[in-house]
């Protein structure tokens, strides 16, 4: 659990970082703004992360263990109508080879996400699971970043052709190149910002067991994502995005590296950050279906955490 622990810390922090990073720049801002003011369209998000451990010394069992964490991965398709407040989600995780589908539904006020291998709901309003603390993050973060960007991180690239889900494009390209200083700034917002909100407590609720005896406090994982953004060397960073010629951004591209400066024995040693994020049918509109949910289709969340015992594990 300790392990498992430090390396969703590390993924939440970082999954804000990648979300929030190539914001910044006129051509890129410019682009999200008209992009994400049409209320209509189809988008897709691929973050992959690649972590090496320490292992020696480590017993053969532990070694397997930890490979479990090396390689993860988090895709998603979203299908969105803002005019009729409807969000239809395709999510798919993979954690050390181990994959669980999921599909994230939004009606009006109502929110709700299906467990497949259950064939059962969560009702994400009624657990009081979204809250404006996730939006407060994104503009910390992201006013932060406008007041750290310099004129000589962007650099124009020519322009190109890129594939996409309707066809060759034509595109501006940008790039992004940062100072692992910059980086040092902005993950310090990020992790004051993280500390201060209810985001960790959501966190929290989500992956401890009620009958566990070991219970994570937020003082622990506060102290995990201190420590880990300490020892935190950032090696390189470089964002792309393309902008089609109506203004529109349709894709970007992320690459991160990092090590640890402290080796500890089964600790991670490096980090490779991949986030990819693609945007088409941009104010076209959408069919989105909602199934019919009944109240006994839904289960609560403390249910939720029984699913080894539910699934006979």
């Amino acid at each position: 659990m300790k392990k498992l622990k430090e390396i969703i810390s590390i993924c939440i922090v970082l999954i804000v970082l990648t979300g929030c990073s190539t914001k910044a720049y006129i051509d890129y801002n410019n682009a999200i703004v008209k992009t994400e003011s049409e209320k209509t369209g189809k988008q897709s998000i691929e973050i992959k992360l690649d972590i090496d451990f320490d292992t020696q010394g480590l017993s053969l069992e532990e070694v397997k263990l930890l490979n479990y964490y090396s390689e993860m991965m988090y895709q998603l398709t979203n299908k969105y109508d803002m005019d009729d407040d409807k969000i239809a989600t395709d999510v798919y995780m993979n954690l050390g080879g181990i994959g669980l589908d999921s599909n994230y539904y939004k009606d009006g006020d109502e929110q709700y996400v299906k467990i497949p291998v259950l064939n059962k709901y969560i009702n994400l309003t009624k657990e009081k699971f979204i809250n404006n603390e996730y939006n407060d993050i994104f503009k910390a973060v992201s006013d932060k970043w406008l007041d750290l960007l310099k004129e000589e991180n962007v650099l124009k690239g020519n322009d190109t052709i890129v594939d996409t889900k309707e066809g060759q494009v034509k595109a501006k390209e940008v790039t992004i190149n940062i100072q692992d200083e910059q980086l040092n700034e902005l993950s310090k917002v990020i992790i004051d910002t993280i500390i201060d909100s209810g985001i960790l407590e959501d966190f929290i609720y989500v992956i401890d067991d009620e009958g566990n005896t070991d219970k994570i406090r937020k003082e622990d994982v506060v102290e995990v994502i201190n420590e880990a953004f300490s020892n935190l060397i950032f090696d390189s960073f470089e964002a792309k995005a393309y902008i089609d010629f109506d203004g529109y951004l349709i894709e970007e591209n992320i690459e991160m590296n990092m090590r640890i400066s402290e080796k500890m024995n089964g600790k991670p040693i490096a980090i490779k950050l991949s986030f990819n994020n693609k945007y088409w049918d941009i104010g076209k509109k959408q069919v989105i279906d909602i199934p019919d949910i009944a109240e006994d289709d839904i289960i609560e969340m403390k249910e939720l955490k029984d699913l080894d015992s539910i699934l006979g594990l």
